[in-house]
């Protein structure tokens, strides 16, 4: 057996896919202590698979109708509520040619523990986007919703990001922002997830 050696940039692919998972200096210090390291090795080489608890519970469900084909702008999503939308929003998502969409079914789950976009995107796998006429088409119809709302939607870049909608009951509107899903921050338990059912 040849003997490992750890290039500086396999060291920072590491440090990178722990930040992005929500990973700690502990959750390290565990991997590498006693035989953690060589129970996941299995995983890591496609002879084992890990069972994960759900940090999602499933709330209910809704059937949306289908969307025709758009080229979103301001006046599109203040239709469905929308009173303020941030930097990263306005970039990826207005000016963007969205396809018309089939009715469809969304699921909204509640968030049981805080957590980063990581670990809810593979829990929700293929099931996390939405396209962003099915977004518009639920804020539209949860006006009024006291539940903060977390969305995952194709941008104009191709990436997913992360959307966060909530009601100002003051502005009576939607505040809307979108954030990396790589980024560091994390969502606290609580929050409602939406992605398709």
């Amino acid at each position: 057996m040849s003997e490992l050696t750890l290039e500086v940039g396999q060291a920072v692919e590491i440090k990178l896919a722990a930040r992005r998972a929500g990973a700690t200096n502990a959750d390290i210090k565990a991997l590498c202590e006693g035989d953690m390291f060589a129970s996941i090795l299995p995983v890591l080489r496609g002879r084992a698979k890990v069972v994960v608890n759900s940090i999602l519970t499933f709330v209910h469900s809704l059937h949306l109708a289908a969307q025709s084909a758009v080229t979103t702008n301001d006046q599109y999503f203040e239709e469905a509520g929308v009173k303020w939308t941030g930097s990263n929003f306005k970039a990826q998502f207005l000016g963007l040619e969205v396809a018309a969409t089939g009715g469809a079914a969304l699921a909204v789950r509640k968030l049981e523990e805080d957590s980063l976009d990581a670990p809810i995107l593979a829990e929700l796998g293929d099931k996390a986007e939405i396209s962003v006429s099915q977004f518009r088409a639920f804020l539209a119809a949860n006006r009024e919703s006291k539940e903060w709302c977390i969305c995952y939607l194709r941008g104009k870049d191709g990436e997913l990001w992360a959307v966060l909608a909530d009601w100002y009951s003051g502005s009576g509107g939607w505040y809307v922002y979108a954030d990396s899903v790589a980024g560091p921050d994390r969502w606290d338990a609580g929050r409602r997830v939406v992605s398709r059912n």
